[in-house]
């Protein structure tokens, strides 16, 4: 590989000028008899009622209505779910479960279809999501069915599952909880510091890393089972709407909304993290659940192992009536960011508590320059953490070409967000985290693991960057625009993003071929016209997908991706970085994509 003159030695003073500005703190509430009439203002409770939209509309909400929405949302999601007959009802709450009550079942998100569920590996029209012919009335196309993970059945005959590694003894019924990816869309795989003293097994080769999964509930799943669009490629349903998407793209003219993918409201995806627990950490303090992870046997076959693991962050987003782009919300465990010793550094409601021992959001300091053409984050000094104690890591996975616009060098340790939680959605946790306890106290428990989670941001509107206001109560802060979870947007180009990523793994506002910053990545219909932004965050990054034609799911298309599920070697990191450039690629480089937002 060859090495490029800016991964080596001092840093050029061309990069260190065009570094990112230090994050603005939002206003402070201009006085104490308005911020109570803004919270008290809340019609609030710890019910398992799923809000179906922000009161009002998401254009004209403002961030605490955006917060109490998302914190409705994932006190919903989390209920226990519902058995009926001694089977678990897929998305049904049970309302006479207590909330936070433990040893109570799957929560409510945790039944919605894995990705393999709802898109299965085998990727054949012949071979649609398992339940698919065996509906009943009321679940047509079979989606309350147990569990079933399907790959492809080239690697696995046993109809495409995957079986268990030697020594994990064969389960009659898979879990829920299906751990089969262990990067962030193969840019860098996240390791958990407080785990670095756990020695790598044959049933865990890689004891601290997170790894993760997605999945979407029924809307979702009768929505692509009712067209089916559960395979991809030529010729395909699925590949005749993303043609009609990208003509409309190209002629500037929206595509008739049943021609494309259009998922419907009511429409929600999760992604999670997850982590072995260190000896001596609290799980009390987690919420934890069965997992199914993968590793190789001898052959280097994938097998998967199954262990309690716990739940380090979840990542919801909704399309509501009023948020055809989707509402994007995103909770972590309290204790993820800490000092090298283990303290923390916010509290339960994502306040500050302590300085941590770097100034920085990470060590080493990420210097960034976006440019045409190789956009670039580079350490300072070439300089990596070699001592990460507790902190969160992460290692970036080299890009496919010469250049690397990330650094791949080392450890790059986790210190503090690049964007502190505003002071309205602190407010917000400490408001739930109170109703919780006052739930705890009617239902007789003493504690809940729900009291260590809390909102990290929300995104209720796309905006463009220069948009970004620090006014009280908006939802265009600049916390909102780079939304970002610490352990699930893992590294400077996800938790910095706008624009799309460039084949380097740096994030660019720049169109691919474009010599101007003016990429577009949300483009939503609006009478025989796209009003368009460059969006940052999850919402930007997602923003790409329905760029590509899938309505901001990257879900759709990924049977190949699916055809095994990751083990921790960052040759899948790369394989899952090609698809999502392989479904892209084209679209990004269309002369439409250089046009400025109306």
């Amino acid at each position: 590989m060859k090495r490029h003159p800016l991964r080596t030695g001092a840093m050029p003073l061309i990069v260190v000028a065009t570094m990112l500005a230090p994050a603005l703190a939002a206003d402070a509430p201009p006085d104490e008899a308005s911020r109570q009439a803004l919270f008290q203002g809340l019609n609030l409770s710890v019910s398992p009622t799923p809000p179906t939209d922000i009161p009002g509309g998401a254009g004209s909400a403002g961030l605490v209505d955006a917060s109490a929405f998302a914190w409705q949302e994932f006190i919903a999601l989390n209920w226990p779910a519902l058995r009926r007959n001694g089977q678990v009802v897929r998305d049904q709450p049970d309302p006479q479960a207590v909330f936070g009550s433990p040893g109570s079942g799957p929560l409510v998100w945790e039944t919605f279809r894995h990705k393999v569920e709802i898109f299965p590996g085998s990727n054949s029209p012949s071979d649609p999501p398992h339940g698919y012919n065996s509906g009943t009335q009321g679940d047509p196309h079979g989606y309350s069915a147990p569990p079933v993970y399907v790959y492809s059945p080239a690697i696995y005959p046993n109809g495409g599952q995957v079986g268990a590694c030697p020594g994990q003894p064969a389960v009659a019924q898979a879990p829920w909880i299906n751990l089969d990816e262990t990067s962030e869309i193969g840019l860098t795989n996240m390791y958990a510091g407080v785990l670095n003293n756990v020695a790598p097994s044959v049933s865990n080769s890689a004891p601290p890393q997170f790894r993760y999964l997605a999945k979407a509930n029924s809307a979702e799943y009768n929505y692509v089972v009712d067209q089916k669009l559960w395979y991809a490629g030529t010729n395909t349903p699925l590949q005749a709407r993303i043609d009609a998407w990208e003509a409309g793209i190209s002629a500037g003219i929206p595509a008739d909304p049943g021609s494309v993918v259009t998922l419907p409201a009511g429409t929600i995806e999760v992604k999670s993290a997850w982590r072995m627990l260190a000896p001596g950490e609290d799980a009390s303090r987690y919420h934890t659940n069965t997992v199914r992870y993968y590793e190789a046997d001898a052959a280097g076959v994938p097998c998967y192992w199954q262990a309690e693991w716990a739940l380090a962050a979840l990542h919801i987003i909704q399309k509501t009536p009023s948020a055809p782009y989707f509402i994007f919300a995103t909770f972590e465990q309290a204790d993820n960011i800490v000092q090298p010793d283990g303290t923390p550094i916010e509290n339960a409601a994502g306040a500050m508590v302590q300085q941590p021992v770097g100034a920085t959001p990470t060590t080493p300091y990420l210097y960034y320059q976006d440019r045409a053409n190789n956009p670039i984050v580079v350490p300072n000094f070439n300089v990596y953490c070699n001592n990460t104690g507790s902190r969160l890591f992460y290692h970036e996975i080299p890009a496919a070409g010469d250049f690397q616009g990330t650094p791949v060098g080392g450890n790059i340790c986790v210190n503090k967000r690049y964007e502190p939680i505003p002071y309205e959605i602190q407010q917000i946790n400490t408001i739930f985290q109170n109703q919780i306890r006052d739930y705890n106290t009617s239902n007789g428990l003493s504690t809940s693991p729900w009291l260590n989670y809390k909102l990290i941001s929300v995104q209720a509107v796309p905006f463009n960057k220069s948009d970004i206001v620090t006014t009280f109560n908006s939802t265009r802060q600049r916390g909102s625009y780079y939304q970002a979870n610490i352990v699930v947007e893992t590294d400077y180009t996800l938790q910095q993003f706008s624009g799309r990523i460039a084949d380097d793994n740096a994030p660019t506002d720049y169109p691919k071929g474009g010599n101007q910053p003016n990429f577009q990545n949300v483009y939503l219909p609006e009478g025989n016209s796209f009003k368009t932004y460059q969006m940052g965050g999850c919402m930007g990054c997602h923003g790409n997908a329905q760029l590509g034609g899938t309505d901001f799911s990257f879900l759709f298309g990924g049977n190949t991706l699916s055809a095994k599920p990751d083990l921790p070697d960052p040759d899948d990191a790369v394989e899952a970085r090609a698809f999502y450039r392989a479904r892209l690629s084209d679209l990004l480089s269309l002369p439409a994509q250089g046009t400025a937002a109306k």
